[in-house]
């Protein structure tokens, strides 16, 4: 924990919790172990790809207003970033459209889980769209700079300009760790990480009527 508790320290039916980090903190791994654990997760990131296929919502917009980045699988997240580049005020107009979709998405996610005791909403930019105040706490997944930059170069296709436009629009990393309920450093075996999430997971159940 690395703040006070006192705005959600209260017993209740069911507790949301947001989950956030900056790319390649450990993210998506600590989702999966809260799937392992048999909570229900909505991510940010796997939605986009939905929105990005062929038929996906934001492919037919996209292909309207941007067709050099629409191919016939859908939109070429490459493209996408090559056009980002060339014009950082691109990002804002692309995410005009594809965020109203995701808010959509999630609206269906707390609708079909509505029997869940704990549910788990994975965004990526949860602090940097003023999120934060739709979930009963905030868990922060982070890890060292040089772990981050380690993890973002061994990637496919993401090169030194991407990480920089990345992190260009991401929230500094310690004003993340200073605003968290939760927080979980990736820099350690994924063992110690599991064991981690269960105690966060337990913790959380405590507070489940």
């Amino acid at each position: 924990m690395t703040k006070s508790e006192s705005s959600w320290l209260i017993k209740k039916k069911r507790f949301i919790l947001g989950l956030t980090g900056s790319i390649a903190m450990g993210k998506t791994t600590v989702s999966n172990m809260f799937r392992d654990l048999g909570v229900q997760v909505w991510c940010a990131d796997n939605e986009v790809n939905e929105l990005y296929k062929t038929n996906g919502a934001a492919t037919k917009i996209l292909s309207n207003k941007f067709p050099s980045v629409v191919t016939e699988k859908g939109v070429d997240k490459k493209k996408l970033r090559n056009l980002i580049h060339k014009d950082n005020a691109m990002l804002k107009k692309i995410e005009l459209i594809v965020h109203p979709l995701l808010e959509h998405s999630k609206v269906d996610f707390l609708r079909s889980s509505k029997g869940s005791p704990l549910i788990v909403f994975d965004i990526p930019l949860l602090f940097e769209k003023q999120q934060e105040t739709n979930f009963d706490a905030v868990l922060v997944v982070t890890a060292s700079e040089l772990t981050q930059k380690k993890r973002v170069l061994s990637r496919k296709n993401i090169k030194e300009k991407d990480f920089q436009l990345i992190k260009r629009n991401q929230m500094n990393e310690q004003e993340k760790i200073k605003r968290a309920d939760f927080l979980i450093n990736t820099d350690k075996s994924l063992q110690e990480t599991k064991q981690d999430v269960l105690e966060i997971f337990q913790k959380i159940k405590g507070f489940l009527v």
